[in-house]
This record gives structure tokens, C-alpha cells and sequence, in this order.
């Protein structure tokens, strides 16, 4: 039996529904774009905590990423998304998320229409798919701005992160 292909709506980069495509056609054309939530998890201790992504992801194994992040069930909303992503990839249901902005995702190879929002939990966290994330840490903002960082970070964590960078210049904090 062959596996069902997975499927996200698509988007002109005005956010213009054009449709469905594959997962893998999304990833492979910069000139179609998908529906992508993340979510910044932070303690209370206001460090942000990081995923660390598996060795068997074909992009950026073992790269440091986004909290949680993931795609647009066909129909999903984005909130809705965001508290599925943190029980599938965290082991969590989230008390509240707080919308933080959207941008638009540039990559080489594909282009994501991204909300962010935040949440607060200290834990524990469960993340029982090891194709998926191998590591959880806490970062301090000041460390992850700092210009050498000694971690690898992600490229879609890197654009993440100057996301947040612009946000805190305007309203001065997250939490």
C-alpha cells in the first residue's frame, strides 16, 4: 500500500489561495507558497527553548530550530496549528499562545507564509518521534543574538530569529 502523499494549500505571495500541491512539489518551487505556524516556547525564566533537529531530517540534521514549527493541515487555521504542533513535537497542549507577527520565508527552495506566536511552559516536554527532534535546550535571548554563536543554528531559526530581533526593537519585549 503506498503512503498517502501529504498536502498543503498553496499561495501566491499576496496569501491568494491557488490550490493544493504535494509537500514535496511545495519544497521544491520558491515560487509557490505553503501555510508554516511556529510557535516560541519560552520558560519562566524567559529563555527561549530550541529544538535540535534529528540526524535523519534531510535538511539541517542536527541544527538547532524553532521551538515548534510545522505546516497548515488543508483547512487548519493557524492558532489551531500552533497547539497541534506543540503536542506533536513537545508533548504539550499550550494554556494560551500569544500572536507575535507573519512574515514571508524566502528559501532557495521553497517560500513559507509564516505566523509566530509564544507560549510560556516550563515543562516537562515529550517529544517521542526521534526522526523528528533528538535534543530540547534552553538559550538566553542575549546568547542567541550574540553574533558568534557556538551553536548551529538553522536557517529558517536564523530568519525566525531577525523576526523577533525587529519585533523586540519596536515593542521591547516578548514576555
Amino acid at each position: 500500500m503506498t503512503p498517502q502523499k501529504e498536502l498543503l494549500e498553496i499561495f501566491d505571495y499576496e496569501g491568494n489561495y491557488l490550490g493544493l500541491l504535494d509537500r514535496k512539489t511545495c519544497h521544491n518551487n520558491p515560487n509557490i507558497a505553503h501555510k508554516a505556524v511556529h510557535v516560541l516556547v519560552f520558560n519562566s525564566k524567559k529563555e527561549l527553548i530550541l529544538q535540535k533537529r534529528s540526524s535523519k531530517k534531510e535538511l539541517y540534521p542536527n541544527f538547532w530550530d524553532t521551538s515548534v514549527g510545522g505546516h497548515l493541515i488543508p483547512g487548519e487555521n493557524y492558532y489551531d496549528a500552533a497547539i497541534r504542533e506543540c503536542k506533536e513535537e513537545l508533548g504539550f497542549e499550550p494554556r494560551s499562545l500569544t500572536f507575535l507577527y507573519t512574515y514571508k520565508a524566502f528559501f532557495p527552495h521553497e517560500t513559507e507564509l509564516v505566523t509566530t506566536y509564544y507560549t510560556i511552559f516550563d515543562g516537562p516536554y515529550i517529544f517521542q518521534n526521534s526522526d523528528e527532534v533528538s535534543e530540547i535546550k534552553a538559550f538566553s535571548l542575549d546568547e542567541l543574538f550574540a553574533t558568534c554563536v557556538n551553536h548551529q543554528l538553522s536557517p529558517y531559526f536564523l530568519l525566525e530569529l531577525e523576526q523577533l530581533k525587529k519585533f523586540i526593537k519596536k515593542h521591547g519585549r516578548v514576555i
